[in-house]
């Protein structure tokens, strides 16, 4: 549930700027049944609470010298948990195993923003810009755990506001149809929320309760520093007017840096964070069709915090058509992952491997009024 409202006003001189303000309210809880045994589910569980937001904002823009542009931008939130919960009963007996309620929590952030842009000459573009922002841990990493397979991760009330400072200097160069862009980031995150192992089965354990063999009890915690940095490369170029060629490039170096939680996570990098990505694409119009292939590379990324299950490289070709048969129509068919390229999404310590879906064949149609 939420609500927005913003203003711009024009200054005199090449200046902007731009106001205003929401409101947001998020209210969830989980029911579920967990513990199967015996052909059944033996226990239910509900979980979750409330949280409020409520934040202000303004952007100024404004022409500093003639190939300068300066942006400067301020949010201010207001955040407020309440109705903290996680209920636990026997199914049989209605007997209550669990009973937790937590206290309210609220809170209030600044994120200040800053952006540079200069044109050099009529084909270069430079720019640079920072920022701070932060994030609540949801109501899911709060108060709700979950199950898949033998891997068990247990909620944590008491999470930290995430904190980021980020940085990016970047240039893009135009020369007719063709146009090349490169950038440089960097993120420094604080207290952000990490799924880290803390037992191994089989045995019972504080936190998790029972372990199965094979299978590992984890926790959300808050892990002091993260950094993510890298370089992403793009390139666009339009040969002919009907055809136009894509290719991008991201190589993303996240790890983690201090953990006082888990100190032997550090140096360790991010779980489902590939090192390296790419896309090649294309769109071509031939009369009243057009067709848009496209590649995806996925590169090698842990599947845990501890760096010990691998999910494998993929190579993945989508590809799309469309006809138009009036202004405000269109049938259109899309395949993705056209070749059923194996690409693994998950994999626990008891070697099972979650994949994503082979191939998915979408068509319809499709109009606007």
């Amino acid at each position: 549930l939420g609500a927005a409202w913003t203003g711009t006003w024009t200054h005199p001189g090449d200046a902007r700027t731009s106001a205003g303000g929401d409101l947001r309210m998020v209210r969830g809880e989980t029911r579920e049944h967990f513990t199967f045994s015996n052909g059944d589910f033996t226990r239910r569980r509900s979980a979750g609470g409330t949280q409020e937001f409520a934040g202000l904002f303004a952007l100024h823009e404004r022409a500093l010298v003639p190939g300068w542009r300066l942006t400067l931008g301020a949010r201010l939130d207001a955040w407020r948990e309440t109705g903290g919960h996680r209920r636990e009963t026997d199914r049989a007996t209605a007997a209550v195993l669990r009973d937790d309620h937590h206290a309210g929590r609220d809170g209030v952030e600044f994120s200040p923003s800053a952006g540079l842009v200069w044109i050099p000459a009529k084909a270069w573009r430079l720019r640079a810009a920072g920022q701070r922002a932060f994030r609540r841990p949801t109501l899911n990493e709060l108060f709700r755990p979950f199950r898949v397979g033998n891997v068990i991760t247990e909620a944590n009330a008491a999470l930290d506001t995430e904190r980021v400072t980020s940085a990016e200097l970047g240039a893009d160069y135009t020369r007719g149809s063709l146009l090349l862009g490169a950038a440089v980031f960097w993120n420094e995150l604080r207290d952000a929320v990490g799924n880290v192992t803390l037992f191994r089965g089989p045995g019972s354990f504080p936190i998790v309760g029972f372990v199965p063999a094979g299978g590992t009890g984890r926790q959300r915690l808050s892990l002091d520093r993260l950094r993510v940095r890298g370089l992403e490369l793009t390139a666009a170029w339009r040969p002919v007017p009907s055809l136009a060629l894509t290719a991008a490039y991201l190589g993303n170096d996240a790890s983690v840096r201090r953990a006082t939680l888990a100190p032997a996570l550090a140096s360790k990098r991010l779980a489902q964070v590939p090192r390296h990505s790419a896309a090649l694409g294309a769109s071509w119009q031939a009369g009243r069709f057009a067709f848009t292939p496209r590649l995806r590379v996925i590169g090698r990324q842990f599947e845990d915090d501890e760096n010990l299950l691998v999910l494998g490289t993929a190579v993945v070709a989508d590809l799309g058509a469309t006809y138009a048969f009036r202004a405000d129509g269109e049938l259109f068919l899309t395949i993705e992952n056209l070749g059923a390229t194996r690409l693994e999404t998950g994999r626990s310590a008891d070697g099972l491997v979650n994949t994503g879906t082979p191939r998915l064949i979408l068509g319809g149609f499709r109009t606007a009024w």
